[in-house]
């Protein structure tokens, strides 16, 4: 695993197979009249020879000349002649990291043309391109992202060039961590941009009376470079300030830590409010929330349709905060009401509302 939070977003060209990205990173080459596709990268299946099934063949002899023709040649790697536009190495262990060359060969249609390698390399890799001695008439890289690199007419009637691939392994790249108070407590949002080997994250908190604390734990995608996105609810929080961190685990087991955030939770009531019951309609009891944003009298009575009082259900001095009370279907008499429609009043000083729910039988 490299460093893990660093910010930012890439675009890659990959899928996903034994927790490696299987690169297959278009390449073409161009006369400038004529182009031809090409591709490198790795696969858990390629050898040093041609793999069929990988898209990579045997190509016929160059065309006669004042035709332009361009491919991989895998020779220095067989001993035998062999040449494809698509040349994929074998990695000994994923996930991989290293170089790996290519010897890419060409016919130009007419002399002292230059020819244009066009190339869009991912995230966990770079290329270079030079010429078959060493470097000393062209040496281009590291090529990173998408772009052309021009082998001038005077060298491309060398008719080759090595080309090196370097990997290195795709780290967990964290975008995003934030946390937001939320009715119910506070939720924890964080993306990844990619992800290596990737169990999981254990989600910690730290307060003021706390040192920090596992107070949670999401499974993570194992190997993508693929953007995702986490959420985590911390329902356990009163008044105070928090702080908030993730700790990325490996299968392995090495971890490494996120930056802190902090979150100041304030779940004191803006309003007063009453909420409607719940379930209805109900049978044979529901619930009855209220909220009120500072110490008040409260009192809620349930009224029949005509207006006469059923049940005085509550009525206390209570402090700022968010409050439950429930109802059996039972009037002040102890006894049991018919099914039917009732009303249930909320009075705090000046403030009154008015519900209406169903109770069935």
């Amino acid at each position: 695993m490299q460093k893990l939070f660093s910010f930012f977003l890439t675009l890659a060209f990959v899928s996903i197979s034994y927790s490696q990205p299987v690169v297959d990173i278009p390449l073409s080459g161009s006369d400038g009249t004529l182009t031809i596709p090409l591709a490198v990268g790795l696969d858990p299946g390629a050898t040093n020879g041609i793999d069929p099934l990988l898209g990579e063949s045997d190509l016929p002899p160059f065309p006669p000349l004042g035709a332009f023709e361009i491919r991989f040649d895998l020779q220095p790697y067989t001993g035998t002649p062999l040449s494809s536009y698509k040349d994929y190495r074998f990695a000994a262990a994923f996930p991989y990291s290293g170089q790996v060359d290519h010897s890419l060969i060409w016919q130009m249609s007419a002399p002292g043309l230059p020819l244009d390698i066009v190339y869009n390399v991912p995230l966990e890799a770079t290329m270079t391109i030079m010429d078959p001695f060493g470097g000393g008439l062209f040496n281009s890289g590291p090529l990173t992202g998408s772009g052309t690199y021009t082998i001038p007419g005077a060298f491309s009637s060398l008719g080759s060039a090595d080309l090196t691939m370097d990997y290195t392994a795709v780290p967990v790249e964290l975008t995003s961590f934030t946390g937001s108070v939320q009715e119910d407590g506070v939720l924890l949002n964080w993306t990844t941009a990619t992800e290596l080997n990737n169990q999981g994250f254990e989600i910690e908190r730290s307060s003021v009376a706390q040192g920090w604390t596992k107070i949670g734990y999401v499974p993570g995608f194992g190997t993508t470079t693929e953007p995702r996105a986490y959420s985590y609810m911390d329902n356990n929080v009163s008044d105070g300030k928090y702080y908030y961190r993730l700790k990325q685990i490996d299968f392995n087991g090495a971890f490494e830590y996120s930056e802190e955030i902090e979150v100041l939770v304030d779940l004191t009531p803006q309003s007063f409010e009453l909420s409607q019951n719940f379930p209805n309609p109900f049978n044979p009891t529901t619930t009855i929330q209220f909220q009120v944003p500072e110490a008040s009298d409260v009192s809620i009575v349930i009224y029949d349709m005509l207006g006469q009082e059923v049940k005085a259900l509550f009525s206390e001095n209570v402090q700022a905060g968010n409050y439950s009370v429930e109802w059996n279907g039972v009037n002040n008499a102890g006894l049991k009401m018919s099914s039917g429609s009732y009303i249930y009043r909320m009075t705090a000083g000046n403030f009154i509302e008015t519900k209406e729910m169903i109770l069935l039988k």
